[in-house]
């Protein structure tokens, strides 16, 4: 995806604080002054500028007060100061802060989002797709992935991207390869693949999901080579074979042909537009020894595999930042 071009949607510009002379003369009631105070504390943090003084004097005040005079306009206030805050630290990349804001607003509003999308399509942009990958704060990663999956699946829309700029496949897809590219960190090829899969099933021309497939296949492929190659020679040319040899031997050609599938995809949506570097020509080299050896003789075969998978569409080039096969 480009790189990010949203921020949080901040409220209408606020009045002028209200001076504290509004409030009026001093009163004998004790409840009156305990709110005139704990405003005052707000207020006298806001015109020093002192804008996190401020804010645990507004959440104070709130704590109090919560139907005070001026509690609709604290909560107005805080809601703007805190995007304000999150779009600084989005600018500036700071991910530990993002997420302190976030989860804040988030303690209030769980299904904020606008909040949840932007964590999740930040985090993927600066750090899962960094060079080198940086899976530091994977876990929330995963967890804002799954929750903007179920709250856009649900039919909501984050309020940061204009409706006619909305594809809630394309969105979608991007969140699953986020949790795929965590599962894969994380040694956990299956569910890698199973989010992979849904990725493509939304967005069936993505290059980097049949990328990192074909990687991720190929493990499993190899496995089932060493497990076939594990078994004494004697059996492994019997004739017949006995049944678990015919197993593991068919389970070597089909984790192969897996691979083949989705590294000839590959190949053929980067033929004209190669966003991938050597990475696409190690691929073709790999695919072309590994076809050979399941179809010796089909020749041409390979090519009009990735014939047959041209022209659907699609990125041609790695997500931002990423590069090559490594997850």
């Amino acid at each position: 995806m480009a790189a990010l071009a949203f921020v949080i949607a901040l409220l209408a510009p606020f009045a002028s604080a209200r001076p504290v002379s509004s409030l009026g003369a001093a009163t004998q009631d004790d409840a009156k002054k305990a709110e005139a105070d704990a405003y005052k504390a707000w207020y006298d943090a806001y015109t020093a500028k002192d804008t996190k003084k401020a804010m645990d004097a507004a959440k104070a005040y709130l704590d109090k007060f919560p139907s005070g005079e001026h509690a609709n306009y604290l909560k107005g206030w805080i809601n703007s100061t805190r995007g304000g805050m999150f779009n600084q630290a989005l600018q500036s990349k700071n991910t530990d802060e993002m997420i302190r804001i976030a989860n804040e607003v988030l303690a209030q509003d769980p299904d904020n989002l606008d909040y949840i999308y932007i964590l999740a399509i930040a985090i993927r942009q600066n750090e899962l797709f960094a060079s080198p990958p940086n899976f530091s704060h994977a876990t929330q990663e995963e967890d804002y992935s799954n929750r903007a999956i179920k709250l856009i699946e649900g039919g909501k829309i984050p309020a940061t991207i204009p409706k006619d700029k909305w594809n809630k496949n394309l969105v979608l897809s991007t969140l699953y390869q986020n949790i795929a590219l965590i599962a894969a960190d994380k040694k956990d090829p299956d569910k890698a693949l199973a989010n992979y899969e849904k990725s493509l099933s939304l967005d069936p021309a993505n290059t980097f999901d049949y990328l990192a497939c074909g990687s991720l296949r190929q493990l499993k492929y190899q496995a089932a080579v060493q497990k076939y190659s594990s078994i004494p020679e004697a059996d492994r040319t019997a004739d017949p074979p006995k049944p678990e040899v015919k197993a593991a031997l068919d389970e070597v050609n089909k984790q192969a042909d897996t691979v083949i599938d989705c590294w000839a995809h590959f190949i053929a949506l980067t033929a004209t537009n190669n966003g991938y570097g050597a990475t696409r020509d190690q691929v073709n080299k790999a695919l072309t020894e590994l076809y050979n050896f399941r179809h010796p003789d089909a020749p041409d075969g390979l090519q009009k595999l990735i014939d047959q998978y041209k022209g659907t569409g699609g990125t041609a080039s790695p997500p931002s930042g990423g590069t090559g096969t490594g997850h």
